[in-house]
């Protein structure tokens, strides 16, 4: 399970890509690390995550990006 600090979110439009960077991937673009997935943002102004690494569950509906983002990290 990555730690808060490991992901490295980009942003393009309503979609957040996200990585976790203490994870190298081989075919990742360079300092990207692996790629866990997306968060989504919908019309209604609801941030969905998916993919494979959105495992754990989050508020929902999330109302903001950290929101979202507790599908990828989990909780201790």
């Amino acid at each position: 399970m990555p730690l808060l600090e490991d992901l490295t979110v980009y942003e393009d439009g309503d979609r957040y890509d996200v990585y976790d960077h203490s994870f190298p991937d081989e075919d990742a673009e360079l300092g990207r690390g692996r790629l866990l997935g997306a968060v989504t943002v919908t019309p209604e102004g609801e941030y969905v995550p998916a993919g494979e690494g959105a495992r754990y569950e989050y508020i929902a509906p999330a109302r903001t990006l950290d929101e979202a983002l507790g599908a990828f990290v989990g909780s201790a």
